[in-house]
């Protein structure tokens, strides 16, 4: 068994594969988003695309891809910022208007969304409200910890209901030294050593059972040939970790896969949603 696979073996054998789709560095998402749909199909799996809407503006013929290949996409939201920088009136505006452009491309309405930066926090605790009026049915936004970037302290570890009707799947996250990460994605998923993983995956399933598994990762992810980028939003030291050691994304999530079967949400709400218990902050 290679470290890559050992380091999730305590991990259920069921879960969904996310990609949030969104460019980086002027680079267009479509080529490496392209190569996490062939990983995908060449393990017999399915997973759910959170789609930006610069993205379904700028690279309509990707959105029609994604969804003719048999996957769901979903909603990363109108605007890469994170919630707090919103008010009711500008997230009902642009979600609105985002929902609509990726119904336009795929022929249904997204039941699916995803915040920037897991930024569902106390701070925009009305959004869930929002959403369940704008018809979506669940949501992929909580870090259920405190956090450098964005934090729920006390949410659920296990998928639950909030008090709209609107399921939300928290991101999986573990303990490492003060801070609590979202270890199954992005760059932790190839920074953190395979041992380290091991552990949390493996107290992770303890904590939440079989729970909603997920991972996450976005093209950029992947791009080995994208220039260093200083982006203002996660500073310059958050800069220069997402763009280095992006040749070990492929080997982890090869890894992940092994052994497991990827499912989208939509696949899988009725079962999610059964299982939610409701939660009021």
């Amino acid at each position: 068994m290679a470290r890559a696979e050992r380091a999730f073996a305590a991990l259920p054998a069921r879960f969904t594969f996310t990609v949030d789709v969104e460019g980086h560095g002027g680079a267009a998402a479509g080529p490496q988003t392209r190569r996490l749909m062939d990983l995908l199909e060449e393990a017999g799996s399915t997973g759910t695309f959170f789609v930006l809407d610069a993205v379904a503006r700028e690279e309509p013929a990707l959105v029609r891809e994604i969804h003719r290949r048999g996957h769901e996409v979903a909603s990363h939201g109108h605007a890469h910022r994170k919630l707090a920088a919103e008010t009711p009136a500008s997230f009902h505006a642009g979600m609105a208007a985002a929902r609509d452009r990726l119904a336009a491309l795929t022929g249904a309405a997204p039941l699916g969304y995803r915040a920037p930066f897991f930024s569902l926090t106390p701070a925009a605790g009305w959004v869930p409200e929002a959403l369940a009026a704008l018809g979506f049915a669940y949501s992929s936004s909580v870090l259920p910890a405190r956090n450098p970037m964005a934090g729920w302290p006390g949410a659920p570890d296990a998928p639950f209901r909030w008090p709209s009707g609107l399921v939300e799947v928290p991101v999986p996250v573990g303990r490492v030294g003060p801070l609590t990460l979202p270890f199954l994605g992005g760059m932790y998923l190839r920074w953190l050593p395979p041992w380290r993983l091991r552990s949390l995956a493996t107290d992770w399933a303890r904590r939440a059972g079989e729970g909603a598994l997920w991972s996450y990762c976005h093209p950029y992810d992947l791009d080995e040939a994208e220039r260093l980028t200083l982006r203002r939003d996660v500073g310059p030291l958050a800069s220069l970790m997402l763009w280095m050691n992006r040749s070990g994304t492929l080997p982890r999530l090869q890894g992940l896969m092994r052994g497991r079967r990827s499912e989208s949400f939509a696949a899988r709400l009725p079962a999610i949603a059964a299982a939610a218990a409701a939660w009021e902050p």
